[in-house]
């Protein structure tokens, strides 16, 4: 019988959302097939009301930053990739799987040690993984540059899933250490409150961040951003937004139809690909 490697309950919950189906190679969904989930069963329970809508959205998302991030690996297949704060997500090992040019950075501030310890179980692409507080900007160039990045080459920063989680200006600190002439930033993200008011099915994303922020503990809201927000964070960074795709749009990429978000407005998360200029 498999080795399931078993992981924390909140890494466990955020990966119940995903699916095999979201990932092109063999190593992702080996890697997905590889963890124990079970110990998020309890948490997947407080939200089995919203689980249907809260899954799409997440898959919706998967799916829109992958895309992006091919975008850019298609034209740039050696480039440098760093993927911040992903978490047990799989995302960097699928696509090392499919562009083995590329040289990949999994960082985060916990669970890479579990996260390597699987990759190398299951004889997953080259990665590093390397442990690291994404608001330490000194600390994380010098742990990146001790694992080979060139911050002088062009560089994807993959943000998925993090942005909630660091007050806004220390990230844009960050993203500003890490870019790179010629790179590109994915930055997904969700919109406030107040502009989804009126919008069909806005009480279940509300109600979802309600109590993921409860069952969290965080201390602070949880960062979401606007047009103009997501405007000023590519004009800082000295870039331009190139794409910005909605849940409306990532439904009917990813499914062929608008079923579940069949308003243009609906839908909170969203994916930009951000072109670093000079």
């Amino acid at each position: 019988m498999k080795r399931l490697f078993e992981v924390p309950a909140t890494s466990a919950f955020v990966l119940s959302f995903t699916s095999e189906d979201i990932y092109h190679g063999e190593a992702a969904r080996t890697f997905l097939r590889s963890i124990d989930l079970s110990a998020a069963e309890p948490l997947v329970a407080q939200f089995e009301d919203l689980h249907e809508e809260i899954h799409m959205e997440i898959l919706n998302r998967k799916h829109g930053v992958e895309t992006s991030c091919r975008k850019y690996l298609n034209e740039n297949p050696a480039a440098q990739v760093i993927h911040l704060g992903g978490g047990l997500d799989p995302l960097s090992i699928d696509l090392a799987d499919c562009y083995p040019k590329a040289r990949f950075f999994d960082v985060d501030m916990a669970n890479m040690p579990i996260k390597e310890e699987v990759n190398q179980a299951v004889n997953g692409p080259d990665v590093a993984f390397l442990t690291a507080n994404l608001a330490d900007t000194s600390s994380l160039i010098e742990i990146l540059g001790g694992a080979g990045w060139n911050s002088d080459a062009a560089t994807l920063l993959v943000s998925e899933g993090i942005s909630y989680y660091i007050p806004k200006a220390a990230y844009r600190n960050t993203l500003a250490s890490l870019r790179t002439p010629g790179g590109h930033l994915v930055f997904e993200y969700s919109i406030p409150d107040r502009l989804l008011a009126g919008v069909p099915k806005a009480e279940v994303v509300n109600e979802f961040f309600r109590r993921f922020t409860a069952l969290l503990s965080i201390p602070f809201p949880m960062q979401r951003y606007d047009d103009e927000e997501i405007r000023d964070l590519a004009a800082g960074l000295d870039g331009e937004i190139l794409d910005t795709l909605t849940q409306y749009q990532l439904e009917y990429s990813r499914t062929g139809e608008n079923v579940m978000r069949y308003d243009p407005r609906m839908g909170a998360i969203r994916v930009s690909l951000i072109q670093f200029h000079g």
